[in-house]
Parts: structure tokens; sequence; C-alpha cells
């Protein structure tokens, strides 16, 4: 096992990279190319600890702590329409549905705690999962509408805390990439590998209704 201690935006385009090259493999059947793909990235663990950028504060580790009045529906549509880009350093996002569905399918090579437990999950959650975040927070009297909404990765949003995108150092960010779509288009077949090769993460109706949210499935 590999530990990964810090995370920046190379980290982001690395796991990015290698889960695209797995996802096309995983489209055309060829399990053991991705396997190849993911080679660059298996058997990662996240052992480090995120601190906010916009002032001092405690490091964290995520817990799921997804405001109430944002629905998983919601936060489909908020992914959609930012394409799959985080809008603070302007990094690709991969749903976390997505990576579980990769995590099912490689169980041990990409490792997955639903509590981001450290140690217990690979940093490609942490690099890639997008979270719809405030725009201005509760705290500051934002509310739940998808106008205040807006994507940040797990990691970008846990170092934002209650300050305002706006309030974070500057970033060099990457050159955008014109129809990203967070793998999306190979989600099925990804979960249809993982039922027949891998190990369930998650309960029977979790990738089923992530398949409605993002419109691949009839509701």
């Amino acid at each position: 096992m590999t530990a990964i201690l810090t995370l920046d935006l190379d980290d982001v385009d690395r796991y990015a990279d290698a889960l695209s090259a797995a996802a096309g493999a995983l489209v055309s059947g060829d399990l053991e190319r991705a396997r190849s793909g993911i080679e660059p990235i298996a058997f990662e663990r996240w052992e480090g600890q995120l601190r906010y950028a916009a002032e001092a504060g405690p490091a964290t580790d995520h817990t799921e702590r997804r405001p109430r009045d944002v629905t998983d529906p919601m936060r489909a549509q908020v992914f959609l329409r930012d394409e799959m880009a985080c809008t603070y350093c302007g990094g690709r996002c991969i749903p976390r549905n997505v990576l579980v569905a990769f995590s099912d399918l490689f169980p041990d090579e990409l490792p997955y705690h639903p509590n981001y437990r450290r140690g217990a999950i690979h940093p490609m959650y942490w690099a890639l999962a997008p979270e719809a975040d405030h725009k201005f927070a509760h705290a500051r009297g934002g509310t739940g509408d998808i106008a205040n909404l807006t994507t940040l990765h797990t990691m970008c949003n846990a170092r934002k805390s209650d300050a305002l995108v706006t309030d974070l150092p500057a970033v060099d960010r990457p050159e955008h990439v014109i129809g990203w779509d967070g793998l999306l288009a190979a989600y099925p077949r990804i979960i249809a590998m993982g039922e027949s090769h891998g190990r369930r993460h998650s309960a029977a109706s979790y990738h089923d209704r992530w398949l409605r949210h993002f419109s691949l499935k009839p509701e």
C-alpha cells in the first residue's frame, strides 16, 4: 500500500487520466486492460489531513456532512450544469457514485469507506469527487436553491469551510476539458462489470438511484 499525504491539481489529472483509460477499456469489455489502466494509482490510501485555505483551521476528515436542504437530484443537476469541473480549481470531477462503481469492481486497488476514514479510502475520492456546495454558506444566510450551489472537489470544499470561494487563494487553473462528462457514459458498464467481478460497497438501489438522477435510466 502507498500512503498519500498531500493532494494537488497534478493528482487530479493523474487520477482522472487513469480512470478514464480504465473506463474506455471497460466499455470495450476488456477487464484486464482496465486493470492495467488503474495500475499507476492502485493500492493508494489517503493518510493526509486537509486544512482550510481561507483561514487557519483544524485538520479534517470527511464524514459526508451534506446540507439537508440539498437533494441528490439537485446535486446531479449542479454537477451537469458546471460541466463536471470544480469551480474553484478548475480540475475535472468524477461523481462519487462513479468512483464507488470503480471501487466495487476493484475493491482492493481502489478502496472505499463511506465516512472517508483516513487509511481506509483511496485519495481519488478527495481529489475527484464533487460536492454541491453553497456559494453563500448557511452561516452567511445562503439558501439551498440551485442558483446558490456550485461544484467543488471534496478537497476544495473541505478547505473552503464557510468562506466564499473568492476568499480562497488563487490557483493556476488547468485548461477546461471540452466534453468531459465525469465518465457518466461509461457508468452503466462499470456497474455491470462490478456486479460480475467485484464486491458491492453500497445498497442494491444505490447505483439505480444515481442512474436515474443523471437521466441514464428511466424514472
